[in-house]
C-alpha cells in the first residue's frame, strides 16, 4: 500500500528465475490478436488491435496493470523506471526468454498443475500430496 500501511513492503524484490544450474529463462508467450475473415468491422477491429499494440497503451497497461510490454523504450524509461524499479530486470527477464515447449495435452497439463498448485496453497493438500498427485496426472496425460 502506497500509504504506509504495508508491513511487506521493502522486504523484497525482483528478480530473473533461477534455472537449475545457472540463470534460468522466462517463457514467451501471451495475447494474440486477429481479425477474423467474417468480421463485420474489419476496420473498427484493425484500428482497436493499432491503439492495444501501440506503444501509449502498452504504457498504460503497465501503469494501470503492472503488464509487460513489448517496447524496448518503456524498460529503459528513467521516469516509469523510477516508478517500477523492477523494470530493469523485467527487461532482462523479457530478453532472455524462451518459446513454451510444445506439449499435446496442454490443457490437461496445465489444469493439472493449476487444481495442485491451488490445493496446496489453500492447504486442501499438503505440498508432497499436490506433487505426488501433480505427477501422477501429468504422467497419465503423456501417456494418451
Amino acid at each position: 500500500a502506497d500509504d504506509g500501511s504495508s508491513k511487506v513492503a521493502g522486504k523484497f524484490d525482483v528478480a530473473p528465475l533461477p534455472g537449475v544450474s545457472g540463470p534460468g529463462s522466462s517463457t514467451l508467450g501471451g495475447h494474440n490478436l486477429a481479425i477474423s475473415k467474417f468480421a463485420k468491422h474489419k476496420a473498427t477491429a484493425l484500428d482497436f488491435i493499432t491503439f492495444a499494440t501501440s506503444e501509449a497503451s502498452q504504457r498504460l497497461a503497465l501503469e494501470v496493470a503492472s503488464t509487460a510490454g513489448v517496447y524496448q523504450a518503456i524498460y529503459d524509461d528513467p521516469e516509469l523506471i523510477k516508478k517500477w524499479p523492477y523494470l530493469p530486470t523485467l527487461k532482462e527477464s523479457v530478453l532472455g526468454a524462451v518459446p513454451r515447449p510444445v506439449v499435446v495435452n496442454y490443457g490437461d497439463d496445465t489444469l493439472a498443475i493449476q487444481e495442485n498448485a491451488y490445493a496446496a496453497i489453500n492447504g486442501e493438500k499438503t505440498v508432497d500430496e499436490a506433487l505426488a498427485d501433480m505427477q501422477a496426472a501429468l504422467e497419465k496425460a503423456t501417456k494418451r
